[in-house]
């Protein structure tokens, strides 16, 4: 009795064994997914260091002429496969009025403060009338981008047209394995930004302004 007794533990033993093997792994495997996934990606921490202030402003180490207090702002991530931050299309306002492989990743808009008061983002982070940060989550996250390339921030001094004032950043290469925090700051080390290249219209839409240039100029001889 006790030797088919003993022989049926023996029996049921490799199976546990077996079971046990077989969990651990899909254990391991599972731990292993998750790793590789929190492994790459982009968390990027886009923002300004010290401020913003209008193109004319005479001095942007100093305390007047804000940016917020002005104008509004359209403040963009934008992706680039290469090294290249490619010129304004204004035709292309439904992608972010990019052009060539650049992409919009992530936009900000910001409305005209109202008596030097702090202004919300679209995204819900919260700004000073001189773009200093407030609160909110200022990073950008997409732990399932995982391809190289380059980034770069560039903001709108008012409603993105034709003349409008802007600033970019010099494209910097991404942060993408091991993912971490990458500082991506739209000022210098030592000041803030004020907008510095205007927009020029395309040849398209020159032909169309110049055009509507000749009719006005047309009606008023008539009149």
């Amino acid at each position: 009795m006790n030797q088919v007794f003993t022989f049926a533990i023996s029996k049921r033993q490799p199976k546990e064994q077996t079971m046990k093997k077989l969990l651990l792994a899909l254990m391991v495997l599972a731990f292993a997914a998750t790793a590789s996934m929190a492994a790459t990606g982009v968390q990027i921490l886009w923002t300004t260091q010290w401020g913003a202030y209008t193109h004319d402003s005479e001095d942007v180490t100093g305390y007047d002429d804000y940016l917020l207090d002005s104008y509004s702002l359209t403040w963009q991530l934008i992706y680039s496969a290469d090294d290249t931050a490619d010129p304004i299309s204004l035709g292309n306002s439904a992608g972010g009025w990019v052009s060539g492989d650049d992409e919009v990743w992530a936009t900000r808009t910001l409305a005209q403060s109202v008596g030097g008061a702090n202004v919300l983002a679209s995204d819900g982070t919260e700004w000073s009338n001189y773009l200093g940060y407030v609160g909110g989550d200022a990073n950008y996250y997409d732990v399932a981008w995982t391809t190289a390339g380059y980034v770069y921030q560039r903001a709108y001094e008012g409603a993105p047209q034709a003349g409008s004032w802007y600033f970019e950043t010099t494209p910097e290469a991404l942060v993408i394995n091991p993912v971490t925090q990458q500082s991506l700051y739209i000022d210098s080390p030592t000041s803030g930004f004020q907008p510095n290249q205007q927009i020029i219209p395309e040849p398209a839409t020159m032909g169309l302004l110049g055009l509507g240039a000749l009719v006005m100029a047309i009606r008023r001889r008539r009149s």
